[in-house]
């Protein structure tokens, strides 16, 4: 009897650590299984963000013709990583469109029908046509426009001119060159009478308008960007003014064909000079367009620059998902992989390498880059020039 009470007393004793070890064992499991409910929880969320909760959005851009292609090859890239911007599944499209229409549309009435959808961004050429909308409307565009690549404006001209003009010809001097009958004889080239420079003014017309810029700055002896004043001073207005008044027409109004036009013509009866971004002679001279005959020249003065400005839509009609897609895209096309397709071409960027130059185009450095006029400047010069 005394071993059964024993061992009765032993059973008794070893129940409450059996219920111990049962509850440890419980809370353990309840923990264990908070935990994969949380992280099950988490992985739900990061699921709902990636198949895009708040549903589709497309970053419609803009930009000038020449970037067209390439940028949109980027944005097939871009698009291809599935980029979510604020739980939208975000699709960049990429299109051409002429500066001109494109402002007057900004500014106006834009027909979505005949224009396609209102802008996101809008990538011009320079900040020629930036200046024209900020003027116009100072609240149209978000930030300060920041260059997705850039290109110096250069004087096409054949090799027996450039070679002579070294040191002698500056921006401020092709008003006076421009009216002197005999201007050509101060650079050995006597039967060539006065300086032929055109002045295309068709689609495209940047360089045209940037080298009016540089004339007028280097009129001025401007030590910072140029004023309204400035830029509507008697010197420059009549320099301008001279320029234009002697230039021959530019052919198509273009200055892709006016090159051509330089490279096949006689340069004593035919055009002598016209300004072009530094990547379009570089593109005429590597599909052999143009004979090696023919060189991009950089008169002394401040270089104009076209720097292809994103600009980046305000307004109730741009959602937040579209403005900060527009950021993640620019962002995405500056990496050197990317930014590489576009400085292959001939445009410059701190971020790849320029292609191999040759005796039309050798991406010299520049040495003194012309500052942007402000912008009530840069409307009056463009005023004068593309009128």
């Amino acid at each position: 009897m005394a071993r059964n009470s024993s061992r009765h007393g032993f059973g008794g004793g070893g129940h409450p650590l059996l219920a111990t070890v049962l509850v440890v064992l419980l809370v353990a499991g309840l923990g264990v299984a908070w935990f994969q409910a949380r992280d099950r929880v988490g992985r739900q969320a990061d699921q709902a963000a990636g198949t895009c909760v708040a549903g589709p959005a497309t970053v419609p851009i803009i930009t000038s013709p020449d970037l067209a292609e390439v940028l949109g090859e980027i944005a097939k890239k871009y698009n291809a990583t599935r980029p979510v911007v604020r739980d939208h599944c975000v699709t960049v499209q990429v299109r051409p469109g002429d500066s001109k229409v494109t402002l007057d549309g900004l500014l106006g009435t834009w027909e979505s029908e005949s224009m396609g959808a209102r802008p996101a961004a809008w990538i011009p050429q320079s900040s020629v046509w930036a200046a024209e909308l900020t003027t116009a409307r100072p609240r149209a565009v978000e930030g300060d426009p920041d260059s997705l690549v850039t290109s110096p404006v250069v004087l096409a001209m054949r090799a027996a001119f450039a070679e002579k003009a070294a040191g002698k010809l500056g921006w401020g001097r092709l008003p006076e060159l421009a009216k002197r009958p005999d201007a050509m004889a101060e650079f050995g080239l006597p039967t060539w009478g006065p300086l032929r420079l055109a002045m295309p003014l068709g689609p495209a017309s940047d360089a045209t308008a940037l080298a009016g810029q540089a004339i007028a700055a280097d009129i001025i002896r401007a030590t910072g960007p140029l004023t309204v004043a400035e830029a509507k001073s008697p010197p420059v207005t009549g320099g301008i003014g001279a320029v234009l008044a002697a230039a021959p027409p530019a052919a198509e109004g273009t200055a892709a064909a006016t090159v051509v036009a330089i490279s096949k013509g006689d340069p004593r009866r035919g055009i002598h000079a016209v300004p072009i971004t530094e990547q379009q002679l570089f593109l005429l001279a590597r599909t052999r367009k143009i004979d090696d005959d023919l060189r991009g020249f950089s008169p002394s003065g401040p270089t104009p620059v076209a720097d292809y400005p994103v600009l980046r839509m305000s307004g109730n009609n741009i959602t937040a998902a579209q403005s900060d897609g527009v950021a993640q895209f620019i962002e995405f096309a500056k990496q050197p992989t990317q930014i590489a397709l576009l400085t292959a071409l001939g445009y410059r960027s701190d971020r790849a390498p320029l292609p191999t130059g040759g005796v039309i185009v050798g991406f010299a450095p520049i040495r003194d880059r012309m500052q942007r006029p402000e912008p009530a400047a840069s409307v009056a010069l463009s005023q004068q020039v593309l009128r």
